[in-house]
């Protein structure tokens, strides 16, 4: 995963096509590109950098925002970093019975016996989505959705190795003992046409797979049915060349065109044909109630009168809303070394106790990037004690209950270079004292997180670690409680909620650390993520242009518009032109809901409950924000 910035920006309307081809069939570095194209200024130190010459490789988002595109810089290399792949990978057959793997039931759990993940793949506009999910005349099954489009692909995959371990520690399927693959299939309507492909490790590599045939000509009556059958593969239709003993992965591929739903459940390798192939027990079901958290940041538009008071405290009853994350409605004043914090107590008195009285936990809100910085960390201090003066100065109804920093310190410019390390244990720092303050006025403290603190790039480098630790671990260390910004509309799969948030539930289980897990409603611009190298073939440019000793503007250029504007561009001396050499499309409505419906959000936080429910730290879930929840379930009733 890699930090995402939702940091207001302002985007330079594009001039006429004529001052365009000028500009560019001229001297690049002639005019600042931004007057035409989404640009971002760096600080090349912050990159360990002095000079554009030495850039080799970007990583960028483009942000399709309505009012036009804007970019965020995410990475700034010398070159591309290498991946080591191992010459002779780990392979293993795992122990089996009565010539039988059963790769997995499918009825539960986000992983299979192999610990590989599931996930859909589509090209847009064609959609894909893989969950688990009751079959409508049986119990769970693995559950694929799918509208696919002309000239187009939808499909998904289930790994036979565990993808997110670094290349040395994987593991990948010997299939050698075995001469079947088998599983059971059936449609939401019948005739549902996908075909099945395979992958061996070195296809796994590429990104690929070989066909093996349609599913339908491994079942007895030659379609897929509206009920349930099972396939048998032989080995002898496996494509030839595939390394058996190196297996990586089944891919199932939607053939023809619309939407339709298919169930699997199942899936084994035998030894012989017919092999019985056991049955899944019963599902567990949700089991303990959990809390649900909402943020709110206009504070002054729910106190300015008793009506906007009760319409929120309304609100919170009908949606059982039992944590306010409540913004502090404060200006800060600094005279030397001396913050000073003031805010309308009387106006947040009224509001507090009526949220009490309708059991509403409250907890002071506030949140900057900046707050990471120690030019900061007296503001940050100096509030916490202006709530805890507020606190002795109130009646016990209209007390604070908590405080919650969401303070994002990856949105600094430079934390994805060399000072990430330092901008960390200085947010590190101003946490552990937040939190030592609040504890001493007995009230419970919490940070908000994103979800791939703890993950690796696609480089298999660590995204935030302290000391060799993810950052995430030493966060919950320091907190009474974490919420991970788990922005995903998916529970199932490789990038769904339950794979985002599963190891910090671990951690916060055996440190004894409450989690909130937040979903997204805020509109979000769609993205596409870039990388761009000297060595790249893709269509779309960055121009890297020094502006003075210590800057650069970075700009991006799509393909058709750079294929406008032809083959005549000159680079002059501080001019660096890049070649894009991966594009992967972020849609928003995979981060958010506010594309989709209010049962898409229950059923999310109902998969997401069933499978993470058995970590104690799962304390409840958290909704991003009153100001976009409310219209949008307004809009959904």
């Amino acid at each position: 995963m890699h930090p995402r910035s939702w940091l207001e920006r302002r985007h330079r309307p594009a001039i006429c096509w004529l001052l365009t081809l000028w500009l560019l069939t001229g001297s690049l570095a002639a005019q600042p590109v931004t007057d035409v194209f989404p640009s971002q200024v760096i600080v090349l130190a912050d990159w360990g950098m002095s000079d554009v010459s030495e850039i080799g490789y970007l990583h960028v988002g483009v942000l399709h925002e309505r009012r036009g595109n804007t970019l965020a810089v995410y990475a700034v290399r010398h070159r591309t970093p290498v991946v080591q792949w191992p010459s002779e990978p780990q392979r293993r057959t795992p122990p089996h019975a009565g010539g039988v793997f059963l790769l997995g039931h499918f009825d539960r759990g986000n992983t299979n016996r192999l610990g590989g993940y599931f996930n859909g793949f589509a090209k847009a506009p064609s959609t894909s989505a893989v969950s688990i999910a009751r079959a409508p005349d049986d119990g769970p099954a693995l559950a694929y959705s799918y509208d696919k489009a002309a000239r187009s692909y939808a499909g998904f995959w289930i790994h036979l190795f565990d993808f997110k371990l670094h290349p040395t520690e994987r593991v990948f399927f010997d299939a050698s003992p075995f001469t079947y693959l088998t599983f059971a299939i059936r449609g939401e309507r019948g005739g549902e046409d996908l075909a099945l492909h395979i992958a061996d490790r070195a296809w796994e590599q590429r990104e690929g797979s070989l066909p093996i045939g349609d599913v339908a000509s491994f079942l007895a009556s030659g379609r897929v049915e509206a009920t349930w059958q099972r396939a048998w593969v032989p080995r002898d239709k496996w494509p030839p060349g595939l390394n058996r003993r190196e297996l990586a992965s089944l891919v199932f591929l939607t053939k023809g065109e619309g939407r339709g739903r298919v169930f699997l459940k199942d899936i084994a390798f035998t030894t012989h044909p017919d092999a019985e192939i056991p049955t899944a027990a019963g599902a567990e079901e949700p089991g303990r109630s959990l809390r649900q958290a909402m943020w709110l940041w206009d504070t002054p538009a729910v106190t300015r009168g008793p009506d906007a008071r009760r319409r929120l405290v309304q609100f919170c009853r009908t949606e059982g809303i039992t944590d306010l994350f409540l913004q502090l409605p404060y200006e800060a004043e600094r005279v030397d070394e001396r913050w000073t914090i003031s805010w309308d107590r009387e106006r947040l008195r009224p509001l507090i106790a009526e949220l009490h009285a309708a059991g509403v936990t409250v907890h002071a809100l506030d949140g900057d990037p900046r707050f990471s910085l120690p030019e900061w960390h007296g503001q940050v201090l100096a509030t916490i004690q202006s709530i805890t003066e507020y606190n002795r100065e109130s009646p016990p109804a209209a007390r604070f209950d908590g405080i919650r920093y969401d303070i994002e310190p990856y949105l600094l410019p430079g934390f994805g270079g060399v000072r990430r390390t330092e901008i960390l244990q200085q947010y590190l720092s101003i946490i552990a004292a937040s939190r030592a303050l609040a504890a001493q006025a007995g009230l419970v403290y919490g940070v908000d997180i994103p979800a791939w603190f703890d993950e690796r790039n696609e480089f298999f480098e660590p995204v935030a670690d302290v000391d060799g630790r993810p950052v995430s671990e030493l966060i919950i260390d320091i907190v009474d409680n974490v919420g991970i910004m788990d922005y995903r509309t998916r529970a199932y799969g490789a990038d769904g909620t339950i794979a985002h948030a599963q190891s910090e539930l671990r951690y916060a289980a055996g440190v004894g650390k409450q989690v909130f897990l937040g979903l997204e409603t805020v509109e979000l611009p769609d993205e596409t993520d870039f990388a761009f190298s000297s060595q790249g073939s893709g269509g779309s440019r960055v121009v890297i242009e020094q502006i003075d000793d210590e800057r650069a503007r970075v700009s991006w250029i799509a393909e058709e518009a750079w294929d406008r504007l032809g083959r005549r561009q000159k680079t002059t001396t501080g001019t660096v032109i890049l070649r894009e050499s991966r594009a992967t499309d972020v849609p928003s409505g995979k981060l958010s809901f506010a594309r989709h419906g209010r049962s898409e959000l229950e059923r999310v936080i109902e998969q997401t409950t069933l499978e993470l429910q058995q970590f104690e730290s799962l304390y409840g879930f958290a909704i991003h924000s009153y100001e976009s929840y409310r219209p949008w379930l307004e809009g959904h009733r």
